[in-house]
């Protein structure tokens, strides 16, 4: 450790390690150098903007088993608004580190002998060969805005130097530096403070309040939510456009008009919780897309410190939460355009609709320098209830930007945020899950039912058998015909046998019929009151051939199930008729009790199964009216060339 004092007001200052160059004095904010003829100063820094970092020099932690510590920090400037940190880090096997920090994420990376590209060879969202075949997810130009403790090279604050930055799968992350020649490229991941193994004891301890300041225009109180983050509000009062700069306010746009019309269902400021993590409403913005005429939709801005920002959308009174992704996450086909489906985490989206969104209305604060009239391209994919979003800028850095999308019912929005009464969608939303997306759980539980009650039943029925299978002989005439009974007539009586009371009785007939018919009557007696249950079938069977065919129609044999009769003695009566002239065939009958009826199963079975059926054909209904309003949907008919010339 060198220690040696501030050219410029002499108070103490120290080089812990070797690879610095430079040291920022914290009493002056003098950029000292070394050198071989001792230290000297080379002008200041501006004081550092507070950025709400849990971060500060002499932070340690261990990634992967190596222990580091913090030594200094740089601020840079986004092209397009927002500051972010960088922070240097020495580890003790020698090595240094770049810890970037940006929205609440962290990025440790470290220089490596790898190639890059130039830097007009870049194409948003193609993969660098050269870099482990990571994605380019944006190309831009940062601006030195402070800096503090040690560092590697000497700060030269307004200085300003091309990067891009690439991601992969796996939270891979790379960064290419343009400031050299040729370009540095450094790589690593995005991890978090507990990946860092970060001691609670090193972090900062202060946190940020929100910051109440007043509108220079019209004088309105406006309270910051997350000011260390804020790059523009717009004053609800006035709709002026404010930009912040180190905590105050600047005018840079006047409203004309203010936008009666468009306010937020949520108010500014109201906290909310959603997935156990409770959010900040900080801003509102509406945007819109042209086809045939304008479409409409808000965005609320939401702000945790832990988790960063995240979106609350809504459209058409759908709503949805929005999080961001990584590029590398994303597998597209088409980065910088508008591919037919994209996949995430093992799902397919397909393209909804692609156009160029515009905003129309901000209120509130914001990340990045919005104005209205800011526009973007746009493609959106679905796989209800989730959807990604895809934001192509081109203008001032050029960047890529995915987000993923879930589906929230009005009721969700109003208990997390506590609100009431919030309009009902009365359309089909492109995320909206279809309703009776859980019939087929119901209709296998459904079936599963009737299988454990069938079985039940049919284990549990006796299946006695009270008259075993006997023959009956019609043609054989009776000893003394009955007067007024035909010829073609007899009548049979079975012995006597015994009923439970407990279970339904089946009558079972049959005979041997060959081109004839036989029709049985019969009647089960009770022997203790005189009570019966009647009963009729007809059993018949013809046959032939026709224009060399076989054909056959009828039954041989027919069963009857009697409802169940009371406890007791019981017989049966009989009767079967045959065509006249001919010789009856012989009757077969048999009688059981306690006997499962299958045919209910078989009806059972069939209703449940118009079930799936039913929701099939309401679930295209659904998807086609999900599907109306994109130009990629899959119910449209494709008109050719020729259809349109015939109309």
């Amino acid at each position: 450790m060198s220690v040696a004092n501030c050219p410029s007001c002499g108070a103490p200052i120290e080089f812990a390690i070797g690879s610095s160059a430079v040291v920022i004095c914290r009493y002056c904010n003098s950029v000292v150098a070394r050198t071989d003829r001792g230290i000297e100063a080379h002008g200041k820094v501006a004081a550092l903007i507070e950025t709400g970092s849990p971060l500060q020099i002499g932070t340690t932690g261990k990634y992967r088993k190596t222990g580091f510590r913090v030594t200094g920090r740089t601020q840079l400037r986004h092209q397009a608004g927002g500051v972010w940190d960088e922070w240097y880090a020495a580890f003790d096997d020698g090595r240094w580190g770049w810890l970037a920090e940006a929205q609440g994420r962290f990025y440790l990376t470290f220089r490596t002998e790898a190639a890059a590209p130039p830097l007009d060879q870049l194409r948003l969202g193609e993969p660098v060969e050269t870099v482990d075949s990571l994605v380019v997810a944006e190309i831009g130009k940062a601006e030195l805005a402070s800096a503090e403790g040690e560092l590697p090279w000497r700060p030269e604050p307004g200085y300003s130097y091309e990067y891009a930055d690439l991601s992969g799968s796996e939270r891979k992350f790379a960064t290419i530096d343009y400031s050299e020649e040729p370009p540095v490229v450094f790589k690593g991941e995005e991890t978090t403070l507990a990946g860092l193994g970060v001691s609670g004891e090193s972090l900062r301890k202060t946190r940020v309040a929100v910051v109440a300041l007043q509108c220079p225009n019209c004088a309105g109180a406006l309270e910051l939510k997350a000011p260390d983050q804020t790059e523009r509000v717009w004053c609800p009062y006035c709709g002026s456009g404010l930009d912040v700069s180190a905590g105050k306010l600047s005018l840079f746009q006047l409203a004309k008009k203010k936008r009666k019309d468009v306010q937020p269902a949520i108010p500014l400021g109201t906290t909310g919780t959603i997935d156990g993590k409770q959010y900040v409403v900080a801003g509102f913005m509406q945007r819109s897309v042209h086809f045939d005429k304008a479409y409409y939709w808000t965005e609320y801005l939401l702000y945790n410190r832990e988790k960063g920002f995240r979106w609350l959308v809504n459209s058409d009174d759908h709503w949805s939460f929005v999080t961001p992704l990584r590029p590398g996450e994303v597998r597209d086909s088409m980065p910088a355009g508008a591919a037919g489906d994209v996949y995430y985490d093992g799902r397919r989206y397909r393209l909804f609709q692609n156009a160029t969104a515009k905003v129309t209305y901000v209120l509130g604060e914001f990340y990045w320098k919005v104005a209205a009239g800011e526009q973007v391209n746009t493609s959106d994919y679905i796989a209800p209830p989730f959807g990604i979003s895809k934001e192509v800028t081109t203008s001032g850095a050029s960047e890529i930007a995915y987000s993923h999308a879930r589906y929230m019912k009005p009721e969700e929005v109003e208990e997390a945020f506590g609100l009431k009464n919030l309009p009902r969608p009365r359309t089909t939303g492109p995320m909206q899950p279809f309703p009776g997306s859980t019939v087929g759980v119901a209709w296998a539980v459904m079936l599963l039912l009737l299988f454990i009650v069938t079985f039940v039943l049919a284990s549990t029925k006796p299946n006695r058998t009270v008259i075993p299978e006997r023959m009956y002989d019609a043609s054989i005439a009776p000893d003394a015909p009955v007067e007024g009974v035909p010829e073609n007539t007899r009548m049979f009586f079975t012995d006597g046998f015994d009923l439970s009371g407990k279970h339904n009785v089946v009558v079972e007939v049959r005979a041997p019929l060959d081109n004839a018919w036989l029709y049985v009557t019969g009647d089960l007696v009770s022997e203790a009151t005189g009570k019966f249950q009647s009963f009729d079938f007809p059993l018949e069977y013809y046959s032939g051939v026709d224009q060399g065919e076989r054909w056959s129609e009828g039954k041989r044999v027919r069963r009857i199930y009697l409802s169940r009769p009371e406890k007791g003695r019981y017989a049966m009566r009989i009767g079967a008729q045959w065509e006249a002239g001919k010789t009856p065939p012989p009757l077969y009958v048999k009688v059981r009790e306690g006997v499962f009826r299958w045919p209910y199963f078989i009806l059972a079975l069939l209703g449940i199964s118009v079930i799936p059926f039913v929701a099939a054909l309401r679930k295209v209904s659904w998807e086609a009216e999900r599907w109306k309003d994109s130009d990629h949907s899959p119910f449209k008919t494709i008109t050719t060339e020729e259809d349109e010339d015939e109309e």
